[in-house]
């Protein structure tokens, strides 16, 4: 199988697209023979031209049963050689939040075998009955560590609760500014509240900021199945957050996890609520659902659906 990535480690950004090269990395052990092409179309849209040149050159090279395209713009490139089925994971942005890129979507959802990484894109794009698997959570790396050993790692103060932005402030769609409000009405309460947000961080270091605080808040205007909320849930952390994505599904019933309105005193309350809650061990098994091994299991039953003389090879 050839992967055919837009977001992906490299040595100036080593976290850019690590969700795809840990999917990458499950697949490999279930057994699947996988090469990766992978480019930055940030640098220069030109870049997307020369991906469509080296697909098939790769396709006429290699042996490939299938590509594996993520995210819709990827799937668009896939579609340069006609030989091989494409399958396209569509993340969360391309599938609304950026209308040219949607209307491409539409089109490529319906030229290449579309996996969405929750069931808002799948509406969006008007393909209900689409496959839906979200990114896998490396669950060996996120898991409960005690949150005295992860303050201490990090230097923070023992004594202070901490809430967190699963983001960077730069990015407008996550919202920062409504995060920042929630936070100041909290403080009226809780006037020792400390924020941190995930900037400058290696992948163990981001493990160790979700043991060591105390809650996590999304206010994004567009997410898709944020890996980061599974993270935290993964490493016992409650997270409150906008109606967005498939999160309300990931959260529902957990206790201290709460979605709210788009409204910093609403949020406050919630996030309050959930420090109060503190960790609960009944929130890694939600996590636990999409593994890494339990994802890379069911698209393996994807592709050999998508090329059945595959899987009876």
């Amino acid at each position: 199988m050839l992967v055919l990535t837009n977001m992906y480690p490299s040595e100036g950004a080593p976290e850019f697209g690590v969700f795809v090269q840990e999917q990458v990395e499950e697949l490999r052990r279930l057994g699947v023979d996988v090469s990766v092409l992978s480019f930055d179309g940030r640098d220069s849209r030109w870049n997307y031209a020369t991906a469509a040149v080296q697909t098939r050159r790769a396709v006429g090279r290699e042996q490939f049963d299938l590509v594996h395209a993520h995210y819709g713009l990827c799937g668009a490139v896939a579609l340069a050689q006609r030989r091989l089925p494409v399958v396209t994971t569509f993340h969360g942005s391309e599938t609304g939040y950026v209308r040219y890129q949607a209307l491409l979507s539409y089109f490529v959802a319906r030229l290449t075998h579309p996996i969405f990484v929750s069931q808002h894109g799948a509406s969006s794009l008007r393909m209900p009955s689409a496959d839906v698997i979200p990114a896998g959570v490396n669950t060996q790396l996120f898991r409960p560590l005690p949150r005295e050993t992860a303050v201490r790692q990090l230097g923070w103060d023992p004594e202070a609760p901490y809430i967190l932005f699963p983001g960077h402030r730069a990015n407008r769609r996550k919202r920062y500014d409504l995060f920042e409000a929630a936070v100041e009405h909290a403080r009226s309460r809780r006037p020792d509240l400390r924020s941190v947000w995930l900037e400058g961080y290696s992948r163990r270091e981001v493990s160790l900021v979700l043991n060591a605080v105390d809650v996590v808040l999304v206010t994004s205007d567009y997410e898709g199945s944020p890996v980061a909320v599974r993270e935290a849930l993964a490493c016992t952390t409650p997270v409150v957050s906008v109606e967005v994505g498939d999160v309300s599904r990931v959260l529902k019933g957990l206790p201290g996890c709460a979605v709210a309105e788009r409204d910093p005193i609403a949020l406050a309350e919630r996030a309050l609520e959930a420090l109060m809650a503190g960790k609960r061990a009944e929130l890694r098994p939600r996590a636990m659902l999409s593994s890494g091994e339990c994802v890379a299991r069911r698209l393996l039953a994807v592709y050999e659906s998508v090329v059945p003389e595959a899987a009876a090879d």
